[in-house]
């Protein structure tokens, strides 16, 4: 009974040791774990999307930059 009971405390250390230690859920994004070719690819598509998202914030501001002024103007002409 002792003996069954020190090897299931033995493995239930072993078990919460072994998962404490596991990797994360991003792992296959940790550009350490990556050949040189995912990760160029990787920040490739990084920079892509950077480069997408400042055309488009740039273009939603030039768009509404001028909403107040448009808007001032059309109501003090009626």
């Amino acid at each position: 009974m002792k003996t069954a009971l020190l090897s299931f405390a033995t493995a239930l250390t072993l078990f919460v040791a072994t998962a404490a230690s596991a990797a994360p859920l991003d792992h296959d994004r940790d550009l350490r774990r990556m050949s040189p070719r995912e990760r160029a690819r990787y920040e490739q598509a990084q920079r892509e999307h950077d480069r997408q998202m400042a055309r488009e914030r740039a273009r939603w501001e030039a768009q509404h930059r001028h909403d107040d002024r448009r808007d001032n103007r059309d109501y003090h002409r009626h």
